[in-house]
């Protein structure tokens, strides 16, 4: 965005537009020009770039097309404060030496104090005066700067101009091709007040305005701000938005912009969103319940839920073999936003969605929406354990639909060693169900031991290897192990448990562990 004061917008009746640099040879030159300037006066003070940018001014262009370009190239670049005392010791040093001697009324008298204080720092007079103010803005001195094509500054310099006329939006509205789950993503990462409704073709999506909400104007304001780089990323784009006049005046402008008319002024390379989440509440949560290592795989803002002829994006979703449960975050709701989550929630129909609700957004409808939705109040952080209670529970009911559908099934391998999850990865069900299964049922010429299911075939074969090695001498753990392993089993300590073998034990070490054929 750029500072108000230098937005240049045009009003047609009751629409309002930004006026876009074109790209021509002239608007690039000017750019061309500042981009050398900032190039050229790195290691200079700012108020040498204020200068150039002055100057540039002075030749006709607009003073408002030069200084947004320039507040824009000021922000590719890093300032530091370069002095020989630090300012702020400096200004504490003259001014005690200020009141022991009193105010200086000559230059003379103003010499001497610089000069004893400088002495004292071991440095000239001149340099201490210098230090004075050298943290003062146009005394900083241009460290580093990012250079950048002029073509792209122009196309920046629009979106700037356009983020900053959507500040002051009520409401905006917009279409968009491409990725509407990665929108979606940035519209929730950015923290916006949204509505989605599916369209034949793609979404239309609606979000609240800065002006329209209340204490979150400026910060808000920022945040649907950087929504646009994406949504014009797009190949084609439509956006719509109401836009206050002027503060105080209650006059709302159209603003009206699409992929055909403007988008060579802003078509531009897609930014990089960091990944961050809406709240602490959601991200503390995440980091507990994945600390737990449930088995279920949790994922922040999914694919978009249909609801009626919207769809709403929830804040988590919860897999695992094949299950989906969701999970909405109430955190903090304005009455606006509660009312339109409660009318999306009241629409979503199978799905198994809970929602942590803060309790001090608790209401009567919120309630009622425990008969079809998992409700879970919290104070300060999300509970795990009546999530944890709500996964257990539809894991355990999945579990045993599964188990009851395996036993009329008549199931076959050919490996002829599988672990109970590499048997329920190949078949799409729990581990659980699986293991309870080969627990009641025996699978013809296969043998459990723990959780493996092994050939009766390699088993035999593994027992011989083992009866042969033992005439050779003792055994240890280590060497077994490896014996075992070679021949394709696993879980050594259950083969040889289910071989009639036992281990004796000399301490800790397993290779000082022996390995004897029980008797008897």
């Amino acid at each position: 965005m750029l500072p108000s004061e230098l937005l240049v917008a045009r009003k047609y009746g009751d629409n309002i537009r930004p006026v876009y640099a074109k790209l021509t040879r002239e608007n690039l030159e000017v750019a061309e020009r500042l981009i050398r300037s900032f190039k050229r006066l790195k290691g200079k003070r700012k108020r040498e770039l204020e200068e150039a940018v002055d100057e540039l001014e002075e030749t006709g262009y607009d003073y408002r097309y030069v200084r947004g370009l320039s507040v824009l190239l000021e922000r590719r670049c890093q300032f530091k404060v370069s002095a020989a005392v630090n300012p702020v010791e400096a200004r504490k040093r003259v001014f005690h030496a200020t009141a022991r001697h009193g105010i200086p009324t000559t230059v003379e008298e103003r010499q001497r104090i610089l000069g004893e204080e400088a002495a004292q720092l071991e440095v000239s007079a001149g340099e201490l005066e210098r230090s004075l103010y050298a943290d003062l803005d146009e005394e900083l001195v241009l460290a580093e700067f990012q250079p950048v094509e002029p073509e792209r500054l122009v196309r920046q310099y629009n979106l700037s101009l356009t983020q900053t006329l959507l500040f002051r939006c009520t409401e905006m509205e917009f279409t968009a091709s491409g990725n509407w789950q990665q929108i979606f993503r940035w519209i929730k990462w950015l923290g916006l007040i949204y509505t989605i409704q599916r369209r034949k073709e793609g979404y239309w999506v609606k979000v609240d305005g800065p002006l329209s909400l209340f204490k979150l104007n400026h910060r808000y304001g920022t945040s649907l701000a950087k929504l646009i780089p994406y949504t014009t990323a797009a190949w084609e784009w439509s956006i719509k938005a109401k836009i206050l006049r002027r503060r105080g005046d209650r006059q709302l402008l159209n603003l009206e912009l699409d992929s055909r008319r403007h988008g060579a002024y802003l078509k531009a390379a897609e930014p990089t969103l960091e990944e961050k989440y809406d709240s602490l509440v959601e991200e503390e949560f995440a980091q507990r319940f994945n600390a737990l290592r449930t088995g279920w795989m949790l994922t922040r803002e999914p694919e978009p839920l249909p609801v009626g002829k919207h769809v709403m994006i929830p804040d988590f979703l919860f897999e695992k073999a094949g299950m989906k449960v969701y999970m909405e975050v109430a955190g903090f709701w304005t009455p606006e936003y509660l009312k339109h989550k409660l009318k999306q929630l009241s629409k979503v129909e199978n799905v198994d969605m809970m929602v942590a609700a803060d309790r001090s957004n608790a209401c009567q409808r919120l309630n009622r929406m425990g008969r079809r939705l998992k409700i879970i109040y919290y104070k300060g952080k999300v509970p795990l354990r009546p999530i944890i209670d709500h996964l257990k529970s539809r894991e355990d009911e999945l579990r045993k639909r599964q188990l009851k559908q395996l036993r009329d099934r008549n199931l076959k391998f050919d490996e002829p060693v599988l672990t109970v999850a590499e048997i329920a990865s190949q078949l799409g069900l729990l581990e659980e169900a699986v293991e309870d299964l080969l627990r009641e049922q025996s699978i013809p010429e296969y043998r459990l031991l723990g959780d493996v299911l092994i050939r009766e075939s390699k088993l035999n074969m593994i027992e011989k290897r083992l009866n042969q090695r033992a005439k050779e001498g003792s055994l240890t753990l280590n060497e077994v192990g490896r014996l075992i392993e070679e021949s394709g089993g696993l879980r050594p300590t259950k083969v040889l448990e289910a071989l009639g073998y036992r281990v004796e034990w000399h301490g800790i070490n397993p290779e000082k562990a022996k390995v004897y054929r029980k008797t008897g």
